[in-house]
């Protein structure tokens, strides 16, 4: 059961994922390499809802915990701005508003969704965990590289079903103008293909295969060929392409991270 508003969300939030994430901080401890790191101040919501006003009805929950730039510049107002589309898939609200904005839809939308069906289930006690939906998101910005400022953010959410969904997102921004910086921003004219081709280079040694067939029988690339992810970050010493679970390997296999060094891609990059 899911509805149309968190199905949306979910599309937004995967970053033309499918980019949307809850969001454990990839790289929680992002070095600096000499540019005085940008001041960050954390906007925390937290909500609960019941889904009914009977006694221990479960309850629909949202926890974030989320960066934003402190400083009230230009620079820090488009990185935040950035940060409301790429998080919560708002536009024309500060961090804090559209945190609050999407706890509060994301409560009472799913508590409103739920309640018939769970009316008619709830002396059921086997039935409650199905109902007792929950979405927690961490993001932190950080400047792993120089010259660059990175949002990293773990999602994970539960909305019924046997699982929890775990979700890893990243963003890159310039550090002088806050810019969003963009596979096309980073390589060269024509340069898919020959990275594509190194990135199934990476998975094909990390899943210990000989070749696409050997991938495909061990779960990977089963519905898509080879792409390079618009959710990367651009690290210290290479670019790590992110993979959620679904993407490019079922939910069991996990989340793939292919880390490419920048000297093998020299070739490709913009200098």
């Amino acid at each position: 059961m899911t509805m149309p508003f968190i199905a949306e969300t979910k599309l937004a939030l995967r970053l033309p994922l499918a980019a949307l994430a809850a969001l454990v901080l990839m790289l929680a401890s992002c070095g600096d390499e000499g540019a005085a790191p940008l001041a960050t101040r954390t906007v925390r919501v937290s909500k609960s809802l019941p889904i009914d006003g009977s006694e221990g009805a479960p309850c629909c929950k949202v926890e974030l915990a989320v960066d934003k730039v402190a400083a009230g510049d230009s620079i820090g107002a488009r990185i935040n701005a950035e940060l409301a589309k790429m998080l919560f898939g708002m536009e024309g609200l500060a961090v804090e508003q559209a945190a609050d904005s999407f706890a509060s839809r994301y409560v009472n939308e799913n508590a409103a969704f739920l309640r018939p069906f769970y009316r008619e289930d709830r002396d059921d006690p086997s039935k409650r965990g199905w109902y007792e939906y929950w979405y927690r998101l961490e993001a932190s910005v950080c400047q792993p590289r120089d010259g660059f400022v990175a949002c990293v953010a773990t999602r994970e959410f539960f909305e019924g079903g046997a699982h929890s969904i775990k979700q890893k997102l990243a963003a890159n921004f310039e550090r002088a103008t806050g810019k969003p910086v963009g596979l096309d921003d980073v390589f060269v004219p024509g340069y898919r293909k020959r990275l594509e081709d190194r990135l199934l280079g990476l998975l094909m040694q990390k899943a210990g295969a000989a070749n696409v067939q050997e991938l495909r029988d061990k779960g990977y690339l089963y519905s898509s060929d080879m792409y390079a992810s618009a959710n990367f970050l651009l690290g210290s010493d290479g670019i790590t392409f992110i993979y959620n679970p679904y993407e490019i390997a079922p939910y069991e296999l996990g989340m793939t991270e292919l880390t490419i060094d920048y000297e093998d891609i020299d070739d490709i990059m913009k200098k």
